[in-house]
């Protein structure tokens, strides 16, 4: 119980962290693919040395690697297309729009974990995407980002689903760290084919230097270890669910920053106190079920 109530606790932490890489994103003067590979190639050396320092191997002899190299794929497509809807809409309608990720993991999960759907999460999912439009009506303008914020959405679900399967073979820091080496090795063979790398780190101006350092370090280093470590105790569409406060950290974050350039209608904010409604329906979902199962007998007569 300590375990799993831990395990929330990081998972809201990082997720607080995580409404910052919107507005990194946004903030970060960079295109997009020199944006994703700058963030990657720190957060690669950040693992590495945070691994040396835990004395954490990270040996390749794993028969996971092909997989690690395939969620690399997904991730790079998920952070080009999320920071993409960024520059061409706002991060607000960017981060909100990853909420639909609640309903692709919903309609996912039982695929690779081969149970049966759990009627509840259809629910919540189906609810999160009436939020959704509640957050943004019918906002003709930037359509375009909230289709590529969608995508975003799916390939997020699809890779912390297969993260799930992944963390019960391996350990969570050398995940991480194959994964996002992978995706800095996809974007700089991608640069260096269109013959555009971006400047070194420390060509960048001042500011960029600190956002990038913050993005890499501290909102992809540290957060994606924790955020796969923590689906050791939790279920995906649990991590899913929480996720959705990222669109609202980020909201109230541009808020205070942009203000007015940011601002949304009335009832925009009803979508944001819906997506939380889901969030506390989900836990008092997942405690009932926890408790059905520790009060049926065992089978075998034991305890």
């Amino acid at each position: 119980m300590h375990s799993r109530r831990n395990a929330l606790l990081l998972l809201h932490l990082t997720v607080f962290i995580w409404g910052f890489t919107g507005i990194f994103g946004k903030l970060i003067q960079q295109g997009t693919l020199h944006l994703v590979y700058t963030r990657t190639v720190i957060a690669m050396t950040g693992l590495a040395l945070a691994a040396w320092w835990m004395r954490k191997t990270l040996s390749p002899r794993t028969p996971e690697l092909k997989h690690y190299f395939f969620t690399g794929v997904l991730i790079a497509a998920h952070w080009i297309t999320f920071y993409g809807a960024i520059k061409i809409s706002t991060a607000s309608i960017a981060a909100a729009c990853l909420s639909t990720s609640t309903v692709f993991t919903a309609l996912l999960e039982p695929i690779w974990f081969k149970r049966r759907i759990r009627a509840y999460e259809v629910v919540l999912g189906i609810v999160v995407v009436g939020a959704l439009v509640l957050l943004f009506g019918l906002e003709t303008k930037y359509r375009l980002g909230i289709a590529v914020a969608v995508l975003s959405a799916l390939l997020s679900a699809w890779f912390n689903i297969i993260n799930a399967v992944l963390v019960r073979r391996d350990d969570a820091m050398r995940i991480s760290f194959y994964e996002i080496a992978s995706v800095a090795g996809i974007m700089g063979l991608g640069l260096l084919v269109m013959g555009d790398l971006p400047p070194p780190l420390w060509e960048l101006p001042t500011s960029d230097i600190v956002y990038h350092l913050l993005l890499g370090l501290v909102c992809t280093s540290f957060s994606f270890v924790a955020g796969i470590l923590v689906m050791k105790q939790l279920s995906p569409f649990t991590v899913m669910i929480t996720v959705n406060l990222e669109p609202v950290y980020t909201i109230l974050i541009a808020l205070l920053i942009w203000g007015a350039e940011e601002r949304m209608r009335t009832g925009s904010y009803l979508g944001i106190a819906l997506i939380l409604a889901c969030l506390l329906a989900n836990g008092w979902f997942q405690r009932r079920r926890t408790a059905q199962e520790l009060a049926e007998p065992d089978p075998l007569g034991r305890g």
